[in-house]
């Protein structure tokens, strides 16, 4: 079985009464040749479940904090996270990324950029993240 990596994309911030959608959140997706299904995203410490909350705390960091103090984010750090057998379908949006016998290796490394994301501990920036 061939081996797949690519990304997938969700809805951010949306508001769900009008159906705007404010911003975009990737998800790398991995499906090794057992048909496992992988994922690895970032995602922010500290989550809001309000539109309103999280628009308040990306304005609070995108705004008035230059992004100096790595301390003073609503969200907190930011965390990579991996995933498996999460439900997924090739039907929906993605982009292709890689596509072959054996990614293995490639996943490897990058969960090895995640686990030294995460022993940083960068500052979640919203809109800035770079």
């Amino acid at each position: 079985m061939s081996e797949k990596m690519f990304l997938t994309y969700t809805n951010a911030t949306a508001v769900p009464y009008q159906g705007s959608v404010l911003g975009h959140h990737i998800v790398l997706n991995y499906i090794d040749s057992n048909g496992y299904h992988h994922t690895l995203q970032g995602v922010p410490e500290h989550r809001f479940d309000h539109n309103i909350d999280k628009l308040v705390a990306s304005g609070r960091e995108e705004i008035f904090s230059d992004g100096a103090n790595n301390r003073d984010s609503p969200f907190q750090r930011l965390r990579a996270k991996t995933d498996r057998d999460r439900e997924v379908s090739l039907n929906q949006p993605h982009t292709m990324v890689a596509e072959g016998d054996d990614l293995s290796s490639r996943w490897t490394q990058m969960q090895n950029f995640a686990d030294e994301v995460n022993s940083i501990g960068y500052e979640y920036r919203p809109i800035s993240q770079k």
